[in-house]
């Protein structure tokens, strides 16, 4: 940057004429928004000082440039800098008072705080504008209230995003805290609210004694006030911190309701909407806290939803609740609000239904009890007189349906009863709501809102009740949607507003199966309304009614299929609609241009039968027309598509005589770059492929060209619909043409890795249609694919034989094998089914009977191995005794690969004969069985098991396995294999109820180290599987702490691994545990304990060497308590917390990194408890930097040194903050951290240096 630039620009901020200033603010504004680079010291001193002076213009234009010229210079200047610019602005308001200049000045330091607060690099700047602000605040307790709240604005900036660092300096937190008590009773209501935010911002954001001390004063004045305003404002700081973090006030909520629960007659309105807040904020925010006293809290928000004491309902038994909604139903659009200005008792009913709402979202109440309870509740206060309460009571009840739609879907939770038998009174409420208040436009909308949640959480829940609303419908469709002389903008927005919640009701309305007698009489009398409005102007509205429409037709033409329905009278109005959509389809509207091709393609798809059949050829010509170029052609030919995919009512010969056209439109499209245009242009081939081959015949030739295209482009990964579309275009391809271009597509086709199931599919509808179409190629399609898998498994060969570096596996190709054992299955399944002949394996015996001596004939092998057991998979392959005992001959081959194929195709097998899985079972585990042909058969057990179990759900076979392998472990003299265990666990998530609690049952009872460990094995891989059923979740926390009482095993091993198990569902489970977090951690933290005894010293020559075999179970232990503050603040019981955490820094180098990131998760929220034990803290500290390094010490060894002294300055650097807060120092503390921060201290100073500039 230029200095001469800026200098001259500073220069003409000072010019008299008000244009020239301007003009140079402006100019500094856009240079300063340039700039990347900081401003040297002395420059950025200059700049804010004359932007500072720029607020104090005589003209508000140039302050306004100003004010954004600071934002953006306060991020470009050092600290100091931008502190003495704070500073020089506080004192300003300071003395300025009332002036004019003061709110430009306050402005200006929201302004700058905001904008400092959104810069990642300049935040640490922030905790230095505390000391200026607050300051400021003391001194000026009368400032206007604007310049108040922009400070507050601008505090609360410091404090969020600061905290820490205001924390350090005691002197400043005492003299905020002073400010905020005395704010938070200003007589401004704007003041008011601001400093209650920045007191709760305060207490969430700064670590430390003083936030815990601020929010024990809080709650002191809160239990010693008397006089019921102050106690609201209490109430209000304590809602604003309980929203942020909730965890805060634990301790005192009980208090708070006990005190509060019982609201009184007497109370002013002021207090109950505070009481009725905060029991919605902690309902909301801590409901467990509160579940005991649910039911009290619940009658409060009842009772606050009745009280009305200036108006008498039981006179309102002669309102008008009759259904007839009255003619003008859709010409009374203006949003008059009732209100009753002597009246302002409403807002406490208004909290009311916030807090029922909070309530029902909490999980406090079972679905049903919420549908039966506070649904009734709601509905009875439809009649609510006030609009705006009677909004958020439709609003809430409209929700609360919602949220139960998934507990309505189960029929065992009788919630759908319950709505069921509401819906008749709510349905006339709401019409006797409409009908007396026929001004409120909101209730209007409202009530379709209702009514689409009722038939979404049961379809026919409102067809006793269709009669009644159907006036209202019809009226909101019919009315007037254009503004003319004597209507508003507003007022036309408002009835285009209405109109588009009543179509979506309509749209939800007709997501049914069926249509009752009533539905078709309300269908009936509405379906004129969709057709009017679908000529609409108003934005959003025709493509609503088409969207709508399109669902009628479905509907209709479902109803037909059953016969409950006549849909002849509907047949002119759908002739008309589609008409009426064929003329829009060219329209700049996107959603419009959508809606009507979509509604075309349902019209042809379901009506095509019922229309002529010249109209039908018309409209689907219609869908073949890319108005607007190729990027409409995947909404327009996907209609087309849609109309034409099988089952259609379009007749065939239409198809057939459209099929030319619309081949010449596609044909371009496949040279396309779009994805989206590429693929729906081969669904259309797919599409016609359904209708013979008449219809592709003379471009099937072509249209595979075509195809063979798009593949060449991503070969190893192919669109699933150009598999496809091969397949559909085959039976039209010469063979000779197949047979020229079979070398190609073979190439391309091994390189496909499938890793989606639709491609999987598509891969093997591709060469079953090849091998039913052209059984004359079989030979060479099948030599082919054995030919390309040669020449992969000839390349891996090779790259594992020339690897010189024996850490570099080279992986084997199984997705490639996997290709060509699934491609040449289903090519003779293909062939088979054209041939009428039975599914056999015979073309694979010759490869799987070879003898593995060549690395082709290794290859052939594996090809074989891996084709029969995905046919094996699939239930193909007939029990033969000669092949299960070749697959168990390969199992014992030497070579790995062909192993490892063996023991999986072994495993199908016998997992589709279960009847064999006991001779398996018992071959593997035989005395004889040993090395790698034991392991192999092992394997092949658990692919068994995964196959009978896992796959199958065979329970029967189930308990008889299982039975088998447990009787095995108990028994078994040797050591007991992984991947049995692994077979354990997918019984138990296959069938939680019955094998969980076995598993646990044997983890407790089991007396043998060996196998107490083998089940603990077994329930660690159920635990670490993220997948889990409910039923698996529910069983795993009734046994969890039975499981986890190993813990306390007297085998060290068995310790480990229980602790494995607890880091396992604490990391992916952590709900299961919390509600045994205090059983087990009193185990936990005893393995956080040296044990002595576990501690031995070896001689290795003239050194000896301490081995620690407890290390590892404790590492585990401190790994456990590491994940139990980061997934369950709070839950931990802090005593044992901190004394593991003082041990821990004493203890191994990798057990003091966990300690750190122990320290560094709950310092913010514990840190008392940190304080309480600062000497203890120091001490282990001390103890860690007295360790010497051996002058002997080898590179290594110099290097794990130099980390546990940097890890032991970390705890120090980590902890500052709190012990500068503590209200009683650390005297040890501060005396050590002294000694490190002193530069003769060599590398622990120049660590805390390092350290403390990395934040």
């Amino acid at each position: 940057m230029s200095n001469t630039t800026l200098d001259g620009l500073l220069v003409k901020l000072r010019e008299p004429d008000l244009d020239l200033r301007a003009m140079a603010a402006s100019d500094l504004l856009d240079l300063l928004k340039k700039l990347d680079i900081s401003f040297m010291k002395d420059e950025g001193k200059q700049c804010m000082t004359a932007l500072v002076k720029l607020l104090y213009d005589s003209q508000s234009h140039v302050q306004n440039l100003g004010m954004d010229c600071l934002g953006q210079a306060v991020c470009l200047v050092d600290a100091e800098t931008a502190k003495e610019a704070v500073s020089s602005i506080c004192c300003e308001i300071q003395q300025r008072g009332t002036s004019a200049e003061t709110t430009a000045l306050s402005v200006a330091l929201r302004v700058m705080s905001g904008r400092i607060s959104e810069d990642a690099d300049a935040k640490k700047v922030l905790g230095s504008l505390a000391v200026p602000i607050a300051s400021m605040l003391s001194n000026s307790p009368d400032m206007p209230s604007d310049v108040a709240v922009d400070v507050f604005a601008a505090l609360s900036d410091v404090l969020t995003h600061a905290g820490a660092q205001v924390a350090t300096d005691s002197e400043v937190v005492n003299q905020i805290q002073e400010v905020l008590l005395s704010f938070i009773s200003h007589s401004n209501l704007s003041v008011r609210r601001r400093a209650i935010a920045v007191l709760g911002a305060f207490v969430v954001h700064v670590p430390g004694e003083q936030s815990e001390k601020a929010l024990a004063i809080i709650f002191q004045r809160y239990e010693a006030c008397t006089r019921a305003s102050e106690k609201c404002i209490l109430l209000r700081v304590l809602v604003t911190i309980a929203r942020q973090c909730p965890e805060r006030v634990t301790k005192i909520v009980p208090s708070i309701i006990d005190r509060e629960i019982n609201l009184t007659e007497e109370c002013d309105r002021e207090e109950r909407m505070t009481v009725l807040l905060v029991f919605e904020t902690f309902v909301q925010h801590c409901a467990e806290l509160v579940a005991s006293r649910r039911n009290e809290i619940y009658t409060c928000a009842v009772e606050a939803l009745k009280y009305d004491p200036n108006y008498n309902y039981d006179d309102e038994d002669g309102m008008d609740t009759g259904s007839e909604a009255g003619d003008d139903f859709g010409d009374e659009y203006e949003d008059d609000i009732y209100e009753d200005d002597e009246d302002d008792t409403w807002d406490v009913r208004l909290s009311g239904v916030k807090l029922l709402a909070a309530i029902a979202r909490s999980g406090l109440y079972s679905p049903h009890d919420i549908a039966q309870h506070i649904g009734t509740v709601l509905i009875a206060r439809f009649r609510e007189r006030e609009d705006v309460v009677r909004a958020e009571i439709l609003a809430t009840y409209a929700t609360v349906v919602g949220a139960l739609g998934e507990s309505a879907a189960d029929s065992a939770s009788g919630v759908a009863e319950v709505l069921q038998q509401q819906a008749p009174e709510a349905v006339t409420l709401i019409l006797a709501a409409i009908k007396n208040y026929p001004r409120s436009t909101e209730t209007k909308q409202l009530a379709f809102a209702v009514f689409a949640q009722l038939v979404l959480a049961k379809y026919d829940i409102l067809d006793g009740s269709l009669s009644d609303i159907t006036p209202i419908v019809t009226a909101a469709l019919s009315a007037d949607d254009t503004s003319g002389t004597l209507q508003t903008a507003s007022s036309s927005l408002v009835k285009t507003n209405l109109k588009l919640d009543v179509l979506e009701f309509l749209r939800v309305l007709v997501q049914r199966s069926s249509v009752s007698d009533s539905a078709a009489e309300f269908l009936i009398a509405t379906k004129d309304g969709l057709r009017e409005n679908a000529s609409s102007k108003a934005f959003q509205v025709p493509s609503a009614s088409f969207t709508a429409a399109a669902g009628l037709v479905k509907l209709l033409s479902n109803a037909a299929h059953q016969s409950s329905m006549e849909v002849a009278q509907f047949v002119p109005w759908a002739e008309d609609m589609a008409q009426c959509a064929a003329s829009l389809t060219g329209t700049d509207d996107q959603d419009l241009r959508s809606s009507v091709n979509v509604f075309i393609g349902t019209v042809l798809q379901k009506f095509g039968d019922h229309i002529s059949a010249s109209t039908a050829q018309q409209l689907l010509l219609i869908l073949t027309e890319l108005k607007g170029g190729m990027v409409h052609a995947p909404a327009v030919l996907g209609a087309f598509v849609q109309a034409i995919s099988k089952p259609t009512a379009l007749p065939q010969e239409i198809v057939v005589a459209v099929a030319p056209s619309v081949l010449q439109v596609i044909d371009p499209l496949f040279r396309q770059g779009s994805a989206s245009v590429v693929t729906v242009a081969l669904n259309v081939v797919k599409a016609l492929a359904g209708y013979g081959t008449e219809t592709l015949a003379s471009a099937g030739d072509h249209i595979l060209t075509n195809i063979i295209a798009i593949i060449s482009k991503s070969p190893e990964s192919p669109p699933a619909s150009a598999l496809q579309a091969f397949a559909a275009v085959c039976p039209t391809v010469s063979e000779e043409n197949m047979r020229s271009v079979t070398a190609k597509l073979l190439k391309l086709l091994s390189a496909t890795t499938v890793y989606d199931g639709q491609s999987a599919e598509a891969l093997g509808e591709l060469f079953e249609t090849v091998g039913r179409s052209f059984p004359g190629l079989m030979d060479s399609w099948k030599d082919g694919i054995i030919e390309n898998w040669l020449q992969t498994h000839a390349r891996y060969y090779k790259q594992r034989k020339d690897s010189s570096n024996e850490a570099i596996q080279v992986p084997f190709p199984t997705a490639m094998l996997t290709n060509a054992a699934k491609s040449i299955n289903s090519l003779y399944t293909g062939f088979y089914e054209a041939q009428g002949q039975q599914w056999t394996s015979e073309f694979l015996e010759s490869l799987v009977f070879t003898s593995p001596r060549s690395t082709e004939d290794i290859a052939l092998v594996c090809l074989g191995l891996r084709a029969l057991g995905y046919a094996a998979s699939q239930g193909w392959l007939a029990q033969s005794d000669q092949l299960a005992a070749q697959l168990d001959a390969h199992i014992q081959s030497k070579h790995d690969d062909v192993r490892d194929e063996a023991a999986a195709a072994l495993g199908k097998y016998v997992g589709s004969y279960p009847a064999t899985f006991a001779a398996l079972f018992a071959s593997a585990t035989a005395s004889d069985s040993e090395g790698a042909s034991a392991s192999g058969r092992l394997q092949a057990v658990n692919v068994a098991v995964d196959q009978i179990v896992g796959t199958g759900h065979d329970k029967t076979s189930a308990d008889a396995m299982w039975a088998q392998i447990t009787a095995y472990a108990q028994n078994s003299q040797g050591p007991l294999p992984d991947v049995l265990a692994q077979s354990l666990a997918t019984f138990a998530v296959t069938f939680p109820q019955v094998f969980i609690p076995a598993l646990a049952e044997h983890v407790s009872s089991s007396g043998d180290a060996k196998i107490k460990a083998f089940y603990i094995t077994a329930f660690r891989t159920v635990l670490a599987d993220r997948h889990l059923s409910a039923e698996c979740d529910a069983e795993l926390k009734n046994v969890l702490p039975q499981v986890l009482a190993s813990i306390d095993d007297e085998s060290i091993n068995i310790r480990r691994l229980s602790l494995l198990a607890l880091f396992t569902v604490i990391q992916s489970k952590a709900a299961l545990i919390k509600d045994a977090v205090s059983t087990i951690e009193p185990a936990l933290f005893r393995q956080t304990v040296v044990n002595e005894s576990l501690i031995r010293i070896i001689n290795m020559g003239p050194v000896k060497k301490r081995i620690d075999d407890g290390l590892d179970a404790r590492r585990c232990a401190f790994q456990c308590v590491h994940m139990l503050v980061r997934m369950l603040p709070g839950a931990a019981n802090t005593d044992l917390l901190a004394e593991s955490i003082v041990r821990g820094i004493a203890d191994d180098h990798d057990i003091r990194l966990l300690v750190l990131q122990v320290i560094h998760e709950t310092v913010s929220t514990q840190a008392h408890m940190y304080a309480e034990r600062l000497d203890e803290i120091a001490a282990s500290v001390r103890k860690v930097q007295a360790t010497k390094l051996s002058p002997k010490a080898v590179s290594q060894e110099i290097e794990k040194h130099h980390a546990i002294l940097k890890s032991s300055v970390s705890v120090l650097v980590a902890l500052e903050p709190v012990a500068k807060a503590a209200t009683s120092p650390s005297a040890e503390f501060d005396k050590l951290l002294a000694e490190v921060m002193d530069s003769s201290n060599g590398e622990l100073s120049v660590y805390y240096k390092e350290l403390h500039s990395q934040g």
